[in-house]
């Protein structure tokens, strides 16, 4: 997928198109995706469904996210991204309110699936509108502002959860509906400003991307996707249900990881000026290999505030994998590489989504399904170390 590059945009709009891809993914990711983490132990405990199946309707929703991420090129030919963008953050703002609605499993499965397509289409188009209108060097700092409204998503989740645990699930849902209206107006208001941008007359011919290089990138995000998994379904419910803590201290722990996640983008961009993006990445998984295994060997007091503060400062690792993306690509080639990105990005969510439930069924052990996303990291880890490459 390839848009026109804009002509001369002005220096506010490519900061309000970033701001604008910020409010949807607070919406579609930080409250649609993660604030799930944060409700599944009230879940279980309402009797309404087991930990097993809660994982299985957690997995509907990055299923989802794959199917949105393949259909925003076709979407892209029959209508303006800001249209586009438009009606998935609306779509993704009504299905939040509809998971309020007490219709059982089934329900709560369909409405996370349509959050999970809309979030798809959202981040592909809003990392295209960016890479079409933000001054290069400005690249890294307007992506910084859109995987930030996922940290605040997880922040929002972390604090209202909680303080809504005596009043039911309908309640929470609802809250959590309330406060993605904020991200939608500011999504609707950002996007606005993006230029009617369409694919180029001579779309037809592809720009060739030369994909040995990358090879090893993708193989790095689809482990990252699939190693965050087991936090992201059972990270609260671990601590709430597993270690007895009750859903206060799992929403506190979940707050600290939505600070991390706000700070993470930005730690990640001072890591790449530091050191690179590629040892930027090999740190980042390294770290993120202790921090999801460690508290299955070692569920001490100071391993889980950790656990918390590295898994939350993951959405830093989308900002190295796009700034690595770029090192080992043209610019001409980036809108098929960041789709090829994203592709593998959800693949792995899927994967991860299929497996860490089935293991858990099978073990009963949240520390098995810890193990197995701290391997991954790792993993991922040996993917990305750098080679020598030609561009």
């Amino acid at each position: 997928m390839t848009l026109a590059p804009a002509a001369d945009i002005g220096h506010a709009a490519w900061w309000r198109i970033a701001l604008g891809g910020g409010g949807g993914m607070f919406v579609g990711m930080g409250l649609g995706r993660f604030s799930y983490t944060a409700m599944v132990p009230a879940l279980v405990e309402a009797g309404g469904m087991t930990a097993v199946e809660a994982g299985r309707v957690g997995m509907v929703n990055l299923i989802g996210f794959m199917v949105g991420a393949a259909l925003s090129a076709m979407l892209l030919r029959v209508g303006a991204p800001r249209r586009i963008l438009t009606v998935a953050i609306l779509l993704s703002g009504a299905a939040l309110a509809a998971s309020a609605l007490p219709y059982g499993a089934v329900w709560l499965a369909a409405c996370r699936g349509v959050v999970g397509v809309t979030t798809g289409i959202t981040m592909v188009l809003s990392l295209a509108l960016i890479t079409a209108t933000a001054p290069e060097r400005k690249r890294p700092v307007a992506a910084s502002f859109m995987f930030a409204g996922v940290g605040l998503g997880v922040l929002m989740s972390g604090t209202l959860v909680p303080l809504l645990v005596t009043r039911g699930l309908v309640v929470r849902w609802s809250g959590l509906a309330l406060a993605g209206l904020v991200g939608v107006v500011l999504a609707i208001w950002g996007w606005s400003a993006a230029p009617d941008l369409r694919p180029p007359a001579s779309s037809s011919h592809k720009v060739p991307v030369a994909w040995q290089p990358l090879a090893g990138l993708l193989a790095a995000h689809a482990f990252f996707s699939f190693g965050i998994v087991s936090h992201t379904l059972y990270w609260v419910d671990y601590i709430a249900r597993g270690l007895g803590q009750g859903i206060a201290v799992g929403g506190m722990h979940w707050s600290i990881v939505g600070v991390f996640s706000v700070l993470g983008p930005w730690i990640a961009a001072r890591l790449a000026l530091g050191i690179g993006a590629a040892w930027g990445l090999i740190v980042g998984f390294v770290a993120l290999g202790f921090g999801i295994g460690g508290p299955a060997l070692w569920p001490a007091f100071a391993m889980l505030l950790l656990s918390s503060a590295l898994f939350g400062a993951q959405p830093g690792m989308s900002v190295l994998m796009a700034v690595r993306a770029r090192e080992l690509g043209t610019p001409e080639a980036m809108p098929r590489v960041m789709r090829a990105m994203i592709l593998a990005n959800s693949c792995g969510a899927v994967m991860g989504g299929l497996t860490v439930p089935a293991l858990y069924g099978l073990s009963g052990s949240h520390g098995a399904v810890f193990l197995l996303g701290g391997g991954a990291m790792f993993a991922g880890a040996l993917a990305a170390w750098p080679r020598r490459e030609r561009r």
